[in-house]
């Protein structure tokens, strides 16, 4: 009976040993250049990239640019209605 709990022990230690090497060389043959290959795909739009900005900073960009146009239009909407002149008839 010891021996068995003895061998079982045995086999799970070398399994544990396997599996780590396998991951080990996953990691590094598989998963590692794929990294290399996204990183050097999407250089542009990474964050040290056009000074600091990201994508998100355009959106909101483009947004608080959005708001102005609709506030100058507002304001000129009102002023079209303030000079109109009335016709009389």
């Amino acid at each position: 009976m010891t021996e068995a709990i003895i061998m079982g022990g045995q086999i799970a230690g070398a399994l544990s040993a396997i599996g780590g090497v396998v991951f080990i060389i996953a990691k590094y043959a598989i998963v590692k250049p794929i990294t290399n290959y996204i990183d050097a795909r999407t250089v542009q739009i990474q964050k040290n990239t056009n000074g600091g900005r990201s994508l998100t900073d355009v959106a909101l960009g483009i947004a608080r640019v959005e708001r102005k146009i609709e506030h100058l239009g507002k304001r000129v909407e009102t002023l079209e209605n303030t000079l109109k002149v009335p016709q009389s008839l």
